[in-house]
């Protein structure tokens, strides 16, 4: 049987103090590992807080500031540069285009009544002459020289004071005064009135030096189409009712009554 004796005792002991303290220090040091670990995670949590604050007040600040850079930088560029407008039909008062000059030519469907009521028409655009036009726009309003030449050929032969033919060439000097009712930013109504100066032969025959010149007046009407800022396409449909001179009692006029449609290809210049 094992007794203990009185230094074992006095061993024990020491092993027991010993090991108390060791675990007193253990504790201790899990404790502070611990409270370590708390304060760490309070610390980097309130790091990141801060940091997102940081930025997010940053990116508001640029957010705002950044319009009025935008508007110095808009100011600076309008001052360094100026714009070229090209001319527009959307406001007849402050539009330049509504004051200029146009040209062109233009084909034709011809209906012509002539002496003894000879009728004679003719839709070949090509063949039976053509027609030029030179205008001038202001506003809402135009005057305009228009040139019809026609060379139009009968089913047959008849017969004008002692004149007889079956071709007959018809030169019509026209000048009108034309309204332009605006229907929207590039067409255009248009309606006028004017003189016609006519001069009406047999062609192709022998007698090259007899003419006959009258007077007609004259009204149009029709529309304008701008295709571009400088082409302008123009339809008219004009009649011409001839008078007899006033100083002349011949009453028997060579050309009645003109009926003409005519497509103009013109080109605008606007001042």
């Amino acid at each position: 049987m094992h007794t203990l004796t009185w230094e074992k005792l006095l061993f024990q002991n020491k092993l027991y103090q010993i090991w108390n303290s060791i675990m007193k220090n253990n504790n201790y040091i899990f404790t502070f590992e611990k409270l370590n670990h708390y304060y760490l995670c309070r610390i980097i949590m309130i790091f990141v807080i801060f940091n997102n604050l940081f930025f997010l007040t940053e990116k508001i600040l640029a957010k705002e500031a950044l319009p009025s850079k935008l508007n110095e930088m808009d100011k600076r560029s309008l001052k360094s540069r100026t714009a070229v407008k090209e001319p527009e039909f959307s406001d007849a008062k402050t539009s330049s285009q509504w004051f200029g000059f146009y040209f062109g030519v233009g084909f034709r469907k011809l209906r012509f009544n002539f002496s003894d009521n000879v009728i004679i028409s003719d839709s070949d655009g090509e063949a039976n002459g053509i027609g030029v036009n030179l205008g001038y726009l202001w506003e809402e309003q135009g005057l305009e020289f228009e040139r019809q030449t026609s060379i139009i050929e009968h089913t047959e032969p008849f017969t004008y004071q002692n004149q007889k033919g079956q071709f007959l060439e018809v030169i019509q000097n026209n000048i009108w005064y034309i309204r332009y009712p605006k229907i929207n930013r590039y067409m255009y109504l248009h309606y006028g009135a004017g003189v016609q100066f006519s001069k009406v032969r047999f062609a192709r025959t022998g007698s090259a030096g007899f003419h006959k010149d009258e007077i007609a007046l004259g009204i149009e009407t029709g529309f304008s189409y701008f295709i571009t800022s400088h082409m302008l396409m123009m339809y008219r449909f004009s009649l011409g009712q001839h008078l007899p001179f006033p100083a002349s009692n011949d009453s028997n006029n060579f050309l009645k009554q003109s009926q003409i449609h005519t497509i103009f290809l013109n080109y605008y210049f606007p001042l």
